[in-house]
């Protein structure tokens, strides 16, 4: 979720974290989402729905409690530590085995898991395996969150380009934002993160255009053939950057100077989607999304998705109640993808509901070649490698070679710790 809508959480339930002992009724269900702006709101309503309806007529009722990202693996890792832990939380995939070594979580049983009446088969198989470590489910997948463009059709028609015909390849894309570009008067060609989480998530998704593997069979060390992937994906974007299409400095209001035709093309991931939508109704925006362009040799992208995990400590009987509780999001998750989200299960992707849903059903169509980080406890440590290295990169402190073997030395360095 973006930072500026982190600020617009919905007041009636974002509440203070304080970590006190949580003592669960019979029946209810101590919840922690970090889900705030459209997200916050949506989650609220979809746990007052529950409450009234389905929780009521099982005896469950869930309490839940928001805390923005920001703060939120900070106060969810002291909980846990700390044994005041929720019995229920949300948690990115990539996440999950790291504090599974933590001992942090509880596996899900196969026994609860069909008893829940939860299925593999009803769910996204990349999503569904995303939350298993060493063969034990840790996670419940709620969605998914692929990398895609926005584009603007305004800027598209202005610079004699098909609106309704976004690129699907690197020259394309070249092309597109070379003439929108040539627009001048301040507008933009392209813009991609040079810094933070989207640093990292362009870099993988362009390697994983032209390689498979981040690391070898035991990841013991970078996969055969990384330095050679991870070259050409740093070199794609910064490509870019150099034929003056996309700004050198930060910019933090992006989705504000794309509703004001300034940018013709943005990489970026469909939970914005809401803030596009508001710009839309709003400022007259006049917006598409399409897949990830295919730079390298085959379509890839990026993708995070949020799972329901059990905190260490949990006992068995709220265990079974947030079941009840995770069971009926995934049969109601249409809300939820409403917020700029692939539904985890697939009774919902094929829903006439969702397909309803322009922008979603666009981006959905990527989940046939989506990547998910592998399930490895440093993971999030070595995504901070590939952050800092690109940022180091696209700021011009380090050439491309010196950029690469930051790479290799800094994941090597990082999987000596697993």
């Amino acid at each position: 979720m973006k930072a500026m809508n982190r600020m617009a959480v919905s007041a009636m339930a974002l509440v203070s974290a304080t970590l006190v002992p949580l003592a669960a009724l019979a029946g209810e269900v101590e919840f922690w989402s970090p889900f705030t702006g459209p997200d916050g709101t949506a989650i609220d309503a979809l746990v007052k729905e529950f409450n009234a309806g389905a929780g009521a007529a099982a005896g469950v009722s869930v309490n839940l409690l928001i805390i923005p990202w920001d703060d939120y693996y900070t106060k969810l890792s002291v909980s846990m530590a700390s044994r005041t832990a929720p019995d229920l939380a949300v948690m990115h995939s990539h996440q999950i085995a790291g504090f599974v070594k933590q001992g942090a979580l509880e596996a899900y049983t196969p026994e609860e898991i069909a008893a829940a009446g939860l299925a593999e088969a009803d769910y996204i198989p990349q999503l569904w395996s995303a939350g298993v470590v060493a063969d034990k489910r840790y996670g419940v997948p709620i969605d998914a969150f692929p990398r895609h463009i926005y584009f603007n059709k305004t800027l598209f028609t202005e610079a004699g380009l098909d609106p309704d015909n976004p690129p699907r390849t690197g020259a394309e894309l070249l092309d597109a934002a070379t003439k929108i570009q040539a627009l001048g008067n301040g507008v933009h060609g392209l813009h991609f993160q040079l810094n933070g989480s989207g640093a990292f998530r362009n870099f993988y998704s362009i390697y994983w255009q032209y390689q498979d593997e981040l690391y070898n069979a035991d990841q013991t060390d970078v996969a055969e053939g990384f330095a050679d992937a991870a070259k050409k994906s740093l070199e794609t974007l910064k490509a870019y950057m150099d034929a003056g299409l996309v700004p050198k400095e930060i910019i933090s209001d992006v989705p504000a100077q794309f509703a004001q035709n300034k940018y013709g093309i943005v990489i970026n991931q469909i939970t914005d989607l809401p803030v596009y939508q508001a710009a839309a109704a709003d400022q007259g925006l006049n917006f598409g999304v399409a897949p990830l362009p295919t730079f390298g040799e085959r379509p890839a992208t990026f993708a995070l998705g949020h799972n329901f995990v059990i905190p260490r400590g949990t006992p068995p009987e709220a265990r079974a109640d947030a079941l009840v509780f995770i069971k009926w999001i995934g049969d109601n998750s249409i809300a939820w993808a409403k917020t700029g989200k692939m539904p985890a299960k697939l009774t919902t992707l094929h829903s006439d509901e969702f397909k309803a849903l322009p922008e979603q059903s666009i981006v959905a169509t990527s989940l046939d070649y989506v990547h998910f980080p592998p399930a490895l406890s440093v993971q999030p440590q070595v995504d901070r490698v590939v952050q800092t290295t690109a940022e180091a990169f696209y700021a011009g402190q380090v050439d491309i070679d010196q950029a690469v073997q930051m790479l290799v030395d800094g994941i090597r360095q990082e999987l000596a710790k697993k």
